[in-house]
């Protein structure tokens, strides 16, 4: 699908038009760098990654509130346009429902005349 269909311009840098792509790249670094520093200093594997993991988590919540906000905002443009649609698609199967009720009971019916006609010939 085109960034035109989804309301977003192809103007303007990555971290604009993809906030989950940045702060998913920006949280791996965070995890990477600290690991790859721990490992080349001598630290065990499992330790690496453990204290790789806390870094990571405590210097992203300073660090990358902008682009977890960029992130809240994207999901909920993404959620309110689903819902209008769904919205939209609702209201164009009640309004096709009302238009089906409101025609007489005769012509959602098979035709019986046909029937009988042949019946009696």
């Amino acid at each position: 699908m085109t960034a035109a269909r989804h309301g977003v311009s192809d103007n303007g840098p990555v971290s604009e038009r993809h906030p989950m792509l940045t702060y998913t790249l920006l949280r791996f670094l965070l995890f990477v760098v600290p690991f790859l520093l721990l490992t080349v200093v001598g630290a065990d594997v499992l330790v690496a990654l453990v204290v790789a993991a806390f870094i990571s988590a405590i210097v992203s919540v300073f660090l990358l509130s902008r682009q977890r906000d960029a992130v809240s905002t994207a999901i909920t443009t993404r959620t309110e346009r689903a819902k209008a649609k769904a919205a939209e698609r609702a209201a164009a199967e009640d309004a096709w429902d009302d238009a089906q009720r409101a025609q007489p009971a005769g012509d959602t019916e098979p035709d019986q005349s046909r029937e009988q006609g042949t019946e009696s010939s």
